[in-house]
């Protein structure tokens, strides 16, 4: 942990910076909880709801999917993963449509995703997606592409 005292204000003397690695912590729902509610004035109260859509095998163990959550309209897709025999046999573009169904279904205005170069940023383009940022080195020696498909047009 690094200090560093404040050095304007009133409080300034009993005042200090912190940088901590926990991410997970008081400090953390404090900051969530005070952004939230700078948000609520301006945008007013929004539900925030998380989904999955997954791919089970039939004794109902999950293989793979996708998981996020829907929150100001749009939906995030924060995670999405298939094991390598199960890629590039439809499974992929099938959890997509549930995805893009829900995401009609709670009147979501779109959905928006992040990939890494040596991931999948050919297959959301197939999909309707668009490139709408790329950020070089994330991580170091790569390239991250953030997507997004709206539902309202």
């Amino acid at each position: 942990m690094t200090t560093a005292p404040a050095k304007r204000g009133k409080r300034a003397k009993s005042l200090t910076y912190n940088v901590t690695s926990a991410s997970r912590n008081k400090a953390r729902k404090t900051i969530l909880n005070g952004l939230m509610g700078y948000n609520r004035k301006v945008v007013g109260r929004q539900r925030w709801d998380s989904f999955a859509t997954v791919l089970n095998d039939a004794r109902g163990r999950v293989l793979g999917g996708m998981t996020g959550w829907i929150g100001w309209g749009w939906m995030y897709v924060e995670l999405f993963w298939l094991p390598e025999e199960l890629r590039r046999q439809g499974h992929g573009r099938k959890l997509m449509a549930l995805a893009e169904e829900e995401a009609r279904k709670r009147g979501c205005v779109g959905i928006y995703l992040n990939t890494a170069i040596f991931q999948a940023p050919g297959f959301y383009p197939k999909l309707g997606f668009k490139v709408f940022a790329e950020m070089e080195d994330f991580p170091p020696g790569h390239k991250t592409f953030f997507l997004m498909k709206r539902l309202d047009t």
